[in-house]
């Protein structure tokens, strides 16, 4: 028997992209639940078939999520960005792809939408030091032809079972925007599960980097939250060299990019929470049931997103940081 879809939405002031998104899940027949975090708008009142939930205030994407998650009542929940368009059977090749008792998250080859031949992510990379991104932005979709396991699913496009979300604590509202994919992709391979991309799958993305003016307070502070909370104790001690040269890395480029004091905000945040912080971590180790030398597979020593120009001098940086990490990971 084929499993029910319900398709979550969080729209924020999305304007014309979310009619666009709308229009394309109207043939699927999946649930569609949309979280209205913005004003109210036209291309709401034309969301036939859809149900609309308004929380009265932007709540943030991982409320949002989790709102629309609680209300749906599909096998198969599938997150989209309201920028998304959804190729026809895409929903049920990612409902496919979940029939596999070991994958615990399915994402989509999210394809760029001005250039549909490229992706826009390929499933996303996770570095050492919980900087992550994007992973084989700008190459060829073409070159995804068998399924692919990743370091964590894109937020944008992902599909999972329902029950192993309400299992995993959904995402994480404090973290209210960004990283909330990657933890709950870290908590699904904490409980030994596959991440991977479904390449029958296509999801399309009007991608555009940096559109938040808080985007790098926020990343900033919900990497130091999953680092933090997400790492074992032992993860932490072998990496203590590199999340300490990763922090003054991170406060001098904000220092010299103007948003130094968005990077001490993130710093303070912690510091004020970090009873919850405690928790946090205490929960999320709680699903653990794999080593660190299995987990250490998901992350890279090499910083390299391909949608940002770097500075050269992080080539020299990877290359002793992989070195590094090379024979640290053997204390595992």
């Amino acid at each position: 028997m084929p499993e029910s879809i319900s398709v979550v939405i969080v729209a924020y002031n999305s304007g014309p992209p979310l009619a666009r998104c709308l229009g394309a899940l109207e043939p699927e027949g999946a649930q569609v639940v949309v979280v209205n975090n913005g004003d109210p708008a036209p291309e709401l009142d034309a969301a036939a078939g859809a149900e609309v939930i308004s929380p009265g205030a932007n709540i943030g994407f991982a409320a949002g999520c989790n709102l629309g998650a609680a209300r749906a009542s599909g096998d198969v929940l599938v997150f989209l960005n309201p920028d998304t368009v959804v190729a026809p059977g895409a929903l049920a090749e990612l409902a496919h792809t979940l029939d596999d008792p070991t994958i615990g998250i399915a994402m989509p080859r999210l394809r760029l939408l001005d250039r549909p031949e490229l992706l826009n992510s390929g499933g996303n990379v996770l570095h050492l030091t919980g900087l992550a991104w994007a992973g084989s932005y700008g190459r060829p979709a073409d070159e995804i032809r068998e399924l692919r396991e990743v370091a964590y699913p894109t937020g944008a496009a992902m599909a999972i079972r329902a029950e192993l979300f309400r299992e995993l604590g959904g995402f994480t509202e404090e973290l209210f925007m960004y990283q909330e994919d990657l933890e709950l992709g870290w908590r699904a391979h904490l409980r030994g599960l596959r991440v991977v991309v479904t390449p029958q799958a296509d999801v399309y993305h009007e991608y555009e980097y940096g559109r938040n003016v808080q985007k790098q307070y926020l990343l900033e502070r919900n990497r130091l939250v999953f680092v933090l909370s997400a790492y074992s104790a032992r993860l932490l001690a072998v990496l203590a060299p590199v999340l300490l040269a990763g922090e003054l890395s991170m406060l001098a480029l904000a220092a010299k990019e103007g948003w130094w004091r968005d990077k001490l905000a993130g710093w303070g945040w912690c510091a004020r929470h970090a009873r919850w912080l405690v928790g946090h971590r205490r929960e999320t180790q709680r699903l653990r049931r794999v080593g660190d030398r299995e987990l250490a597979s998901l992350l890279t020593p090499v910083i390299d997103p391909a949608m940002i120009e770097l500075p050269k001098r992080v080539g020299a940086a990877n290359r002793l940081v992989a070195w590094y990490w090379s024979i640290a990971r053997r204390a595992l």
